[in-house]
């Protein structure tokens, strides 16, 4: 089971956002970072979802091969600047780390509903997340078929060489599919994605964003791709804030 910062909404509870922090970072660093970044009237995005519910969480250390040693990732990774090397290093923690992720989204969905959760991740939490989402078991009301309200991706990339929803099941199995009913293709299309990116990313580089929106759109997914000259490895302000704030207001949730 994860362990998780959780932030309560400050009114009354519509959404709940569930956030990926990046590779050796923490739950609690992310959830300061967020409360840290503003818009234009110095507001931060906690302060402008006032029903949301934020929770953050954490990775357990894994054996870094690169490092020869232990640090808190979501999975091993060679070098994000290039995911495609030594991708097999990637495959033991996603089986390991997608069953809770999609655990913890069930748990969530089981008290504001599926259609009101917002999965997002920064970097490799992105990465992690993706594969949480496309893994994600279907489910039915009234006969319609459910999704989640949103995805939302920070310097992003994917993870497993970007290949068909088909290769990524078949790369994570069993394990995957032991802890969950049959993934459905209804829970992912037609998802709506929110990607940014900055230029001046010195660890991501655009390009790998540039492919991950490409691979989203082609899994049948509605992407909103943002590219800013500035904001690093983070979300750049205030403009880049204030465009996401006007696509989940798009999505459904009301801000201030």
């Amino acid at each position: 089971m994860l362990l998780s910062v959780a932030l309560p909404a400050h009114n009354q509870h519509s959404h709940t956002i569930i956030f990926l922090h990046g590779c050796g970072s923490s739950a609690r660093e992310l959830s300061h970072r967020v409360w840290e970044t503003q818009d234009s009237r110095g507001l931060s995005l906690q302060h402008i979802f006032p029903t949301v519910k934020w929770v953050f969480p954490q990775a357990e250390e894994v054996y870094v091969e690169r490092l020869q040693q232990n640090s808190r990732q979501w999975f091993d990774i060679w070098d994000a600047r290039n995911p495609d090397e030594r991708r097999e290093l990637q495959l033991s923690g996603l089986k390991n780390v997608v069953p809770e992720l999609v655990s913890l989204i069930e748990s969530e969905a089981a008290t504001v509903g599926l259609q009101n959760i917002i999965l997002a991740g920064i970097s490799q939490g992105c990465a992690a997340a993706i594969h949480a989402l496309l893994h994600y078991p279907g489910s039915e009301q009234d006969g319609e078929s459910k999704r989640l309200c949103a995805f939302v991706g920070l310097s992003g990339w994917m993870s497993l060489g970007g290949g068909s929803v088909r290769e990524s099941r078949e790369l994570l199995q069993p394990k995957v599919e032991e802890s969950a009913a049959v993934a459905s293709e209804d829970v992912y299309r037609g998802t709506p994605v929110f990607i940014s990116h900055c230029a001046d990313n010195t660890i991501v580089p655009i390009k790998e964003g540039e492919r991950l929106r490409d691979t989203l759109t082609a899994y049948g997914m509605t992407v909103t791709w943002k590219v800013y000259p500035n904001g690093g490895y983070w979300i750049n302000g205030p403009q880049g804030v204030e465009d996401l704030v006007a696509f989940l207001n798009s999505q459904g949730l009301a801000s201030e």
